[in-house]
């Protein structure tokens, strides 16, 4: 592993476990026995490595997703595994680091925004466009992700989790869950149960 990965990683480490705003220069120095010269000359700044860890999750989510959606036939089984991939990934995130994103980058926060926005509504439209073999109801695709979208800023929301005292993996689940039964076909219902 390089130094630029090693500094990536140890943020990343810290800045999940603390929130951004708490980790400093000397905190990456003490977890990567890197010095503040070496750093600097791979980041120019805090930020920079903020944009790097956010980078290096996305780019690393997405792949993950990309794989499971397209290893699954059947579309129950794409949301699930869609879903479980996410909340697997998300559940090494504590709520602060994505309050303090938000509160003090909100223009990284918004690379996030982006992203969750883009990969939800792809995958979604994909599943409702193709009615895929009458398991899921006849909803138009555009409402659908607008409605999802606009739950999940509201719900997967740093500010909402902090000031609810929830979970974020818990927030993801139960809100999907209730878009899932809105969707599927009554018949289908009782796969969602097991």
């Amino acid at each position: 592993m390089d130094y630029r990965e090693r500094i990536i990683k140890a943020y990343r480490e810290q800045a999940a476990s603390r929130g951004v705003s708490k980790v400093t220069m000397d905190d990456l120095v003490a977890a990567t026995g890197i010095s503040k010269r070496t750093i600097y000359r791979y980041f120019r700044s805090k930020e920079e490595i903020i944009n790097a860890v956010l980078d290096d999750l996305i780019a690393g989510i997405a792949l993950k997703i990309q794989a499971v959606f397209g290893s699954a036939d059947k579309p129950l089984d794409k949301i699930i595994n869609m879903l479980g991939e996410l909340t697997r990934n998300i559940r090494v995130i504590e709520p602060q680091f994505l309050y303090d994103l938000q509160k003090y980058y909100p223009h990284l926060w918004e690379k996030i925004e982006r992203f969750r926005s883009q990969r939800i509504q792809q995958v979604f439209e994909a599943l409702l466009a193709g009615g895929e073999q009458n398991f899921l109801r006849q909803v138009h695709p555009k409402i659908f992700t607008t409605a999802l979208l606009a739950s999940i800023r509201s719900v997967v929301n740093p500010v909402f989790i902090v000031e609810n005292q929830l979970i974020l993996e818990e927030a993801i689940q139960s809100l999907f869950s209730i878009f899932l039964y809105g969707i599927v076909e009554a018949e289908h219902q009782q796969e969602l149960k097991s």
